[in-house]
């Protein structure tokens, strides 16, 4: 009895210990992927505009940067997608929804070491109606995506870099 137990430990773990390597190797090889982005040094993430209530080009973004199109989609609003690259693998995110008729902003969701994700947000070309909040070795960056009204260009934050093609 005591060796069947012992060896059921034993399977179980090296079951974790084989799962955890094949984390390691997916973070590696989308970390290997994403060291392909050009960022400048103090950059802490990377966004690209994917369209108007509509995914436009995401294959293209997932096939370049991202191990696999599989990303999770975080809806604030019918608007703008935008595709979200943090620059390193222990970096936090915080998400605050931010309400125009109160002027208040509130946390709706949270991920420590986050992984690349899509936003739809921006229902009104006046007011962004998310925050985004990257938080890398205890600094703290925040940032909306928008496209300016000025030019058309591209809008993330000054700590990010816009890969949009």
């Amino acid at each position: 009895m005591k060796r069947m137990v012992i060896g059921m430990m034993i399977v179980i773990v090296l079951m974790g210990l084989s799962s955890g390597c094949v984390q390691n190797q997916m973070e590696s090889g989308e970390a290997n992927k994403i060291e392909k982005i050009n960022f400048a040094e103090n950059q802490l993430y990377a966004v690209a505009y994917l369209g108007y209530e509509n995914l436009e080009d995401f294959s293209f973004y997932a096939d370049k940067y991202l191990l696999s199109d599989n990303v999770p989609i975080h809806y604030f609003s019918p608007g703008e997608y935008y595709l979200v690259i943090p620059r390193y693998a222990n970096t936090d995110l915080l998400l605050y929804k931010n309400d125009m008729d109160t002027m208040s902003t509130s946390l709706v969701y949270e991920e420590k070491e986050m992984r690349p994700f899509i936003i739809q947000c921006n229902i009104s070309d006046i007011y962004s109606d998310v925050t985004i909040c990257l938080i890398y070795q205890g600094e703290k960056v925040e940032f909306s995506p928008y496209i300016s009204l000025k030019d058309g260009s591209v809008q993330v934050g000054e700590r990010g870099i816009n890969i949009t093609k």
